[in-house]
């Protein structure tokens, strides 16, 4: 039984990491980000040829960095999606110009946020991309710092 259970377990499709590690309560207050007009206004900005919906959002345990993730509201696994930076109330941009499948924060440290980038290589099927990496981003100077390499094909 053990063994056909992890022969199971190691022919599921795809991978996931672990969740990153969970940042301290935040003391943060609704006021230290941004208001629900100022994230309609950055989703409007976003390409009008998918319909946006947010999926999770959080902030840098600093209060200054806020994220919003959204996603298309497509039912497909390789649905684009982005996600938004605010300084504050005040929109700073996005890792990447354009949404991409497979992208998700998993990590909110003191004053960085990580985002993680997924990707089909070879024969992947679009439930279970094989490619995988992160990136760490700060507000620095009233924009977006990207301060590794944006990984992907």
């Amino acid at each position: 039984m053990a063994l056909s259970s992890a022969v199971f377990l190691a022919a599921g499709c795809g991978w996931s990491p672990p969740s990153g590690n969970q940042s301290a309560p935040s003391t943060c207050t609704p006021t230290d980000g941004p208001s629900a007009d100022d994230v309609g206004q950055a989703i409007a900005s976003l390409p009008n040829d998918e319909q946006w919906r947010e999926t999770a959002r959080g902030t840098t345990s600093d209060c200054r960095l806020h994220w919003v993730q959204v996603a298309a509201t497509s039912p497909a696994a390789d649905a684009p999606g982005q996600v938004l930076f605010f300084d504050r109330q005040t929109p700073i941009g996005t890792p990447t110009p354009q949404p991409r499948p497979y992208v998700a924060v998993v990590d909110s440290g003191t004053d960085t946020v990580t985002v993680q980038y997924q990707w089909r290589q070879g024969g992947d099927q679009a439930c279970c991309p094989t490619g995988i990496g992160t990136v760490r981003v700060r507000a620095a100077d009233g924009a977006l710092e990207v301060l590794d390499p944006i990984p992907g094909p």
